[in-house]
């Protein structure tokens, strides 16, 4: 039977690690509806910019996962109607093997299988073309360039989150929610830092609740 060649290429790679745990993080996401962090982005002159710069950031964050979202349906879409590319090639040594790339393929090539190779490699071009004309129909690369461009923007407002001061609790806790939400997505969420990180927002997020709650209750008994 025929082997798979290990080495994925380009068109293999969708941001599903980016994907994993979206829906809880979104969960925990600390402010929902009009609140005063929402009153902080407004634009008035009280606006803290980390607050602002977090949910510029965030803003674009759900948009890179609208887009992963739907680059990973147009993948499984080529997938099934076109297959990734690929191509069979008998080996020198007699093995038959699939193929995903021109660099396999001419990794797999030698003298004593020049006329099975280059029918492989002519395989391989038709195949990479029915990918290629699907692709350009449904937007599959375009999808993909516009999640680089997101993530662009992404990264240079997480760069500029170091030296954005807080000048609220909520821009304290938004600032933290970002780091966290950030790092979970590339390394294991139960590693150090993450928990900790976790404990500490939800230490801030209780405390912040706590004395809301004790000054709308004095102010309730005036």
């Amino acid at each position: 039977m025929a082997d798979s060649d290990n080495s994925m290429s380009a068109f293999f790679v969708t941001r599903r690690r980016l994907l994993a745990g979206t829906a809880t993080a979104a969960a925990a996401w600390p402010f929902h509806g009009k609140s005063r962090a929402a009153e902080l982005t407004d634009g008035s002159s009280a606006a803290d910019p980390a607050l602002r710069l977090c949910g510029n950031w965030q803003k674009i964050h759900d948009e890179t996962l609208s887009l992963c979202r739907e680059q990973q349906r147009l993948e499984t879409h080529l997938a099934r109607t076109i297959g990734f590319p690929c191509a069979k090639v008998r080996l020198a040594d007699g093995r038959d093997v699939t193929l995903h790339s021109i660099e396999s393929l001419n990794v797999a090539y030698s003298p004593g299988n020049e006329v099975e190779w280059g029918r492989a490699l002519a395989d391989f071009a038709a195949h990479q073309a029915r990918w290629d004309a699907a692709d350009a129909e449904i937007g599959y690369t375009r999808a993909d360039e516009l999640i680089r461009q997101s993530e662009t923007a992404e990264s240079a407002l997480l760069d500029d989150l170091p030296q954005t001061a807080a000048t609220s609790i909520e821009g304290i806790l938004a600032k933290l929610k970002v780091i966290l939400r950030d790092g979970e997505h590339w390394e294991h969420p139960d590693d150090f830092p993450w928990p900790h990180i976790r404990s500490v927002l939800d230490d801030l997020a209780r405390h912040h609740k706590y004395r809301s709650g004790d000054d709308l209750d004095r102010s309730g008994n005036r």
